[in-house]
């Protein structure tokens, strides 16, 4: 099968739909061309490869820039060839769904909304699956930053960090920051640091971030920031418990943006399938970190398994 993965340069988009051509590549031979939407060459250039076997052709991506360039592609070749051919939308479009011939969404795009019958759903963020057991001595913690959804108090995540810390001596820890991490917390976590030898700080730019992936399959405690949501299903897609660390002051109420990733967050932490360092504020405005470990019942999530199989299920 022929695939032309149109791309934008968001690293979210793009790790969901790597995750799933990885697992579709374990059903089926596959033949992978990637397109950046910004190209500017004709279609009769960026197709001029193309080989002339019967196989299907798949148009994927994810990201707004990138689905009017799928449905603009799939308009060009539907007038040049006679092939088996799906447009594939990773992630809701604001429009023109049923263009699609599938759309793969996460459940909280359409809570409130009907179901198309092209879209299959899946729950939070596409990862890659894995059982490998994990080392007990290791731990991670993951720093997002400021969003839409989450009101990021640096003074309240340093307070986080020195307990997560201070409550887990024996444990190694890996500490990365992302695009999103504001300078001055990157050099306030660096200068925590200084207390606790077992623990390393790993930028992004450095060569040691290519690891992270590694990091968190085999680390015991995955500790993250809730507005790094995709990573929060990465975490739980693989073995070893998963804590959301409280950035937002006790009586922090918030007036604006999306609630649908908020509303996620929170499914998580009621079923217990996330842990949470939350700060309670008792009687004389003293506030109190506290840990609450995730139920232990829990398998890793499988969501990109599932997806794939309803892949191959509605090609074939």
């Amino acid at each position: 099968m022929n695939v032309y993965w149109f791309q934008d340069s968001k690293t979210g988009h793009l790790k969901q739909v790597q995750a799933l051509l990885d697992q579709l590549k374990k059903e089926i031979e596959l033949s992978i061309s990637p397109i950046h939407y910004s190209n500017q060459g004709s279609f009769a250039q960026i197709f001029s490869n193309m080989d002339e076997s019967d196989k299907p052709i798949i148009l994927i991506g994810a990201g707004h820039n990138v689905y009017t360039k799928i449905l603009k592609a799939k308009k060009y070749l539907k007038k040049t060839m006679s092939k088996d051919l799906y447009a594939v939308a990773v992630l809701r479009p604001s429009c023109k769904l049923k263009s699609f011939d599938l759309i793969i969404a996460p459940e909280h795009d359409f809570r409130k909304r009907q179901l198309p019958r092209n879209v299959i759903l899946f729950q939070g963020s596409l990862a890659a699956t894995c059982q490998n057991p994990v080392n007990k001595k290791k731990a991670i913690i993951a720093i997002g930053g400021p969003s839409k959804h989450y009101k990021f108090d640096q003074k309240i995540f340093i307070r986080q960090l020195e307990y997560i810390l201070s409550m887990h001596p024996k444990h190694e820890f890996k500490i990365y920051n992302s695009r999103r991490t504001p300078e001055p917390l990157n050099l306030k976590v660096i200068d925590q640091l200084n207390q606790h030898p077992k623990t390393k700080f790993i930028d992004l730019n450095s060569p040691e971030s290519d690891m992270f992936q590694d990091s968190l399959n085999e680390s015991e405690l995955k500790f993250v920031t809730p507005d790094s949501s995709n990573l929060v299903f990465e975490a739980l897609s693989v073995r070893g418990q998963t804590y959301l660390i409280q950035i937002e002051r006790p009586r922090y109420r918030r007036i604006f943006g999306a609630k649908k990733i908020r509303e996620s967050m929170n499914e998580l932490v009621n079923s217990k399938r996330v842990g949470v360092v939350s700060i309670l504020n008792k009687n004389g405005g003293i506030n109190i970190s506290k840990i609450e470990s995730p139920s232990q019942h829990f398998e890793p999530l499988a969501e990109v398994e599932k997806v794939s199989f309803s892949i191959m299920k509605f090609i074939n």
